[in-house]
């Protein structure tokens, strides 16, 4: 156990949070794929990538390119990374109809 507790020990915060975010990303892929009844075959026709390169994303462990995350995005209809932040014409549009 010191040797898990070491290990532990240190890792960044930075790297927790990186590895928290790849283990959501692949967590919600696999989620998606199930709830739309998509084997993993199909999926990777669909993105045009090898089902072996499907099971590492699912790993919780890989690290995705942009480029890949938009494929994603555009096969499964979801969205993976969202900007919560308003643009200043969101802003001005959105104060307006406050009034």
């Amino acid at each position: 156990m010191a040797l898990l507790d070491n290990l532990l020990a240190e890792i960044t915060p930075e790297e927790q949070a990186r590895t928290d975010r790849k283990m959501r990303i692949a967590s919600i892929i696999a989620d998606t794929l199930v709830e739309k009844g998509m084997a993993k075959k199909e999926f990777a026709q669909k993105v045009g990538r090898k089902p072996s390169e499907i099971t590492k994303w699912l790993s919780e462990t890989h690290n995705f390119t942009l480029d890949t995350i938009t494929d994603i995005e555009q096969v499964l209809n979801i969205k993976l990374i969202t900007d919560k932040r308003k643009t200043p014409a969101q802003k001005q549009v959105l104060g307006g109809l406050r009034a």
